[in-house]
């Protein structure tokens, strides 16, 4: 659970409030640390902290430099530091991020990518980098092999 102070920290830097009876459509682009408590059907990224309340609804991505989900959130992550699933919290989509603390009852239906990188994009992710490409002479090496093991094959 996010410490007390860390919390009152967080609260005391949020330049921009997105409140309860509010609903945005499309992006919102932030320098300082953002509350969301109604509903956003768009894409949030801020430089700072994203917090989305108990009452907060995104349908999006998000980024930020540090993220804590306590609403709803139906899109990827991406984080620089520290992401929290509060228990009120519900993510559906994908995380990337340096660190993640999910709470007992939050929901995260999607894939975790935690490295000490954070906002690196998830396509230059090891499991999404293509070969690297073969040279004249490696390509007819292989061509050579495959022709030996098809020769013995047609032998028996």
């Amino acid at each position: 659970m996010l410490g007390k102070k860390s919390v009152e920290q967080i609260n005391a830097k949020i330049s921009s409030i997105i409140g309860a009876d509010m609903l945005v459509d499309g992006s919102i682009h932030a320098k300082e640390a953002v509350r969301v408590e109604g509903t956003v059907n768009g894409d949030v990224e801020t430089d700072g902290a994203l917090i989305i309340s108990s009452s907060g609804k995104v349908k999006g991505n998000v980024k930020g430099s540090s993220i804590i989900i306590g609403g709803s959130l139906e899109g990827d992550l991406t984080s620089g530091g520290r992401t929290e699933v509060a228990s009120t919290g519900k993510v559906i989509g994908n995380i990337r991020t340096k660190s993640l603390i999910v709470d007992e009852n939050a929901v995260f239906q999607g894939q975790c990518i935690m490295n000490a990188e954070g906002l690196t994009p998830l396509l230059d992710s090891p499991a999404n980098a293509s070969e690297p490409e073969k040279t004249e002479e490696q390509k007819e090496e292989e061509q050579k092999k495959d022709n030996n093991n098809n020769n013995k094959w047609n032998k028996r």
